[in-house]
């Protein structure tokens, strides 16, 4: 019995962290929001234990800082660092992007099309959230492919640590992302197998993600 309600409250623990880190990839937690173990317990129906066990965890990924209270914070990003973790970005999923190379198919292909075509269409629908969260979807689904997990979690953990960012964007629904295939350079690398000409893709998409955000410094 005790075993049992071990795992029961792991898969609490996990189920309470993944919601998280969604909410922290799309920016739907703000840099400097106070997070309550016992608010957040209410809120998702369960009880403190795997809340407070999953918001540990994210402060052991660089993505909250614990304060006292049983309070957790979502730390205020610096433009410093904030180039620092886009830096390492261009590396971490440049290798990714490339590795993914040996092991794409054509249904993995048209997998990763018909992401961004959804990508495509929450832009032109103007609604960040989604827009944001299909473009997580996409990302990440060609980082996958490399079949190299320790990777791909190093990514996500930059990524959550850089996705509070987006929500000085949430009331700007509009341009974001231009309304194009924002992904046709990365797509037709990807399609001819080009390593050099995907990791100048992921570059170049990085780069629009820093342009965008250096606003919320500037203003």
């Amino acid at each position: 019995m005790l075993d049992f309600e071990k795992a029961q409250r792991t898969s609490l623990t996990t189920q309470v962290e993944m919601n998280l880190k969604s909410a922290l990839i799309i920016g739907a937690l703000k840099p400097g929001a106070r997070l309550i173990t016992k608010e957040l317990a209410e809120q998702l129906g369960t009880s403190i234990t795997p809340v407070r066990e999953a918001l540990l965890r994210l402060v052991s990924f660089g993505a909250l800082q614990a304060t006292p209270a049983q309070a957790f914070l979502v730390p205020v990003v610096s433009q410093e660092r904030y180039r620092e973790i886009n830096a390492i970005r261009k590396q971490l999923e440049g290798m990714a992007a490339a590795t993914a190379l040996t092991h794409l198919t054509t249904d993995k292909l048209g997998e990763l099309q018909h992401l961004a075509d959804e990508f495509q269409t929450r832009v032109r629908q103007g609604d960040v959230e989604p827009m944001l969260q299909a473009n997580y979807l996409f990302r990440f689904r060609l980082y996958r492919y490399a079949e190299m997990p320790t990777l791909t979690a190093l990514i996500e953990q930059l990524w959550i640590q850089i996705g509070p960012c987006f929500n000085f964007l949430h009331p700007q629904a509009t341009d974001i992302f231009p309304d194009t295939k924002f992904y046709a350079d990365l797509l037709m690398a990807l399609e001819k197998k080009d390593e050099e000409a995907t990791r100048q893709a992921m570059e170049i998409i990085i780069d629009h993600d820093t342009f965008i955000l250096q606003r919320q410094y500037v203003y």
